[in-house]
């Protein structure tokens, strides 16, 4: 196994940044979360309607807006303690990076500004000359985090994947994953999928988890055969 084969993907909303959704960040910073995105979230945990509405429901509320005010909202957002450290352990291992997001691009963005990341698949919102038109652009839906795993995993080559997340849509991500670590307060779905439940996201605890999953897979590897 070369260090090459070796991916790892990554949750971002509540996993790489502190705010669980920027959905609902970029509708309270202008003031069109309540009631009307309240009661969106209510209607979908309710199952009174589907994900894809649900989401083109909130980007209807952001009609109008500004893209590039959105994407100045989103560069303030702080990253989650630790990332710059886990990012440079991970790369110095030989991984490379992906972002799977049911999030959107004005967050992710700021990220792929700010380290090298190898690949990101997330939502986005439609807009015409930088105006928000109302729709929503959706390559992550609730429950495709798996699949998307699995093309990326296919696409690099990875025999080796490690996926760090914090909610029940980060459970499919989890299963095609080597070794899955679940962090912060995360949904019970997702700590019982997750090999490793960690308080935080923890970068030295995750390179380590890293070390002794690999080290193991090597020796199983190297084993003869009895």
């Amino acid at each position: 196994m070369t260090a090459k084969s070796r991916l790892a993907l990554f949750d971002v909303d509540g996993t790489l940044t502190p705010i669980r959704s920027i959905w609902q960040h970029l509708l309270e910073a202008k003031n069109r979360w309540s009631p009307q995105g309240a009661d969106n979230l209510k209607r979908f945990v309710a199952g009174e309607i589907g994900y894809d509405e649900f989401c083109q429901l909130d980007a209807q509320l952001l009609a109008g807006v500004s893209y590039p005010e959105l994407a100045s909202i989103a560069e303030d957002i702080p990253l989650s303690d630790g990332v710059p450290e886990l990012f440079d352990g991970l790369r110095e291992r030989g991984y490379r990076i992906a972002l799977i997001s049911t999030g959107l691009r004005v967050l992710t963005n700021t990220i792929e500004q700010r380290f090298p990341i190898d690949a990101c698949i997330a939502n986005d919102l439609s807009t015409e000359d930088g105006i928000c038109t109302g729709g929503a652009i959706l390559e992550v839906h609730e429950s495709d985090k798996g699949c998307r795993a699995r093309e990326l995993i296919q696409k690099f080559g990875s025999e080796h994947t490690l996926a760090v997340g914090d909610g029940t849509a980060d459970v499919p991500m989890f299963r095609e994953a080597d070794l899955a670590v679940a962090v912060g307060a995360t949904s019970q779905a997702a700590a019982k999928a997750a090999h490793v439940r960690l308080p935080r996201l923890d970068a030295t605890a995750i390179l380590e988890l890293a070390d002794t999953a690999f080290r193991d897979e090597r020796s199983m590897h190297d084993s003869p055969d009895r």
